[in-house]
């Protein structure tokens, strides 16, 4: 009798030890460190950011452990649909173009775009100014596609990276540059001070994380635990945190 009840108790503990283990998966989240204040690289090759926390906060809930890499933006979904990661919770902007190839989440932030000058600079924000102009933009963003649209006669100039094409709107390579992120203020001793300019423009749905169309059921995971962290306060404190707009 003793020694069925100590195999029945043996049992019952290798089945709910490979239990934990199960639900204690491994998974990948991916962005490209360069777009503050939703992703950044700090000097020691770590990530912080509201994508960072938010990502964080969700695999506690979801009792996952998560590891953080960065991949080029533009290379970004491609990467994703070959496994080289699970997730990518990086700042991107909800499209029908991407729902083509990738499933989202529910919006976790809502962002808008803004045409950068250089402080002094005055320059019409209407396809009509910028006819004949150079506009920076990032390749393979919503922004891109937006000027692609929208600006027929604008000039594109492609930047892999916003640091990039900040660094060329300073010393005069392009007219003014368009994004979603807030680098249009220049420090001291980074050259001149950049400003925004015009009005603000929606180009996407909201920002939401994305997932290859098969993870359903993981995407549905990150969405219950995103909407647990609106209903305890967590999403909006971490908005805070990192001065992200928040909507209800």
């Amino acid at each position: 009798m003793k020694s069925t009840v100590l195999t029945l108790v043996a049992g019952l503990m290798a089945a709910v030890s490979g239990t934990s283990f199960a639900e204690a998966r491994d998974l990948v989240l991916a962005n490209e460190g360069g777009f503050p204040p939703y992703n950044m690289t700090k000097a020691d090759g770590t990530l912080e950011g509201f994508d960072i926390d938010i990502g964080t906060s969700i695999c506690e809930i979801i009792d996952a452990n998560c590891s953080w890499v960065t991949n080029e933006w533009s290379g970004i979904i491609p990467a994703l649909m070959a496994d080289k990661f699970d997730v990518i919770i990086g700042g991107m902007g909800i499209t029908e173009e991407r729902r083509k190839t990738v499933v989202f989440s529910e919006p976790y932030a809502r962002t808008y775009s803004f045409f950068g000058v250089v402080e002094g600079t005055e320059l019409e924000t209407t396809p009509e100014g910028l006819t004949g102009k150079t506009v920076g933009v990032q390749q393979g963003t919503t922004n891109a596609k937006y000027l692609e649209a929208n600006y027929p006669d604008t000039k594109l100039q492609l930047y892999p990276s916003m640091d990039a094409l900040i660094a060329d709107l300073k010393i005069g390579r392009v007219n003014a540059v368009f994004g979603d992120v807030e680098p249009f203020t220049g420090g001291e001793g980074e050259g001149p001070n950049l400003v925004e300019i015009g009005d603000p423009v929606a180009v996407s749905e909201g920002v939401g994380m994305a997932f290859r169309p098969e993870d359903t059921a993981l995407r549905d995971e990150f969405n219950a635990a995103l909407q647990q962290m609106k209903d305890d306060g967590t999403w909006k404190k971490l908005s805070a945190k990192w001065g992200i707009p928040v909507y209800e």
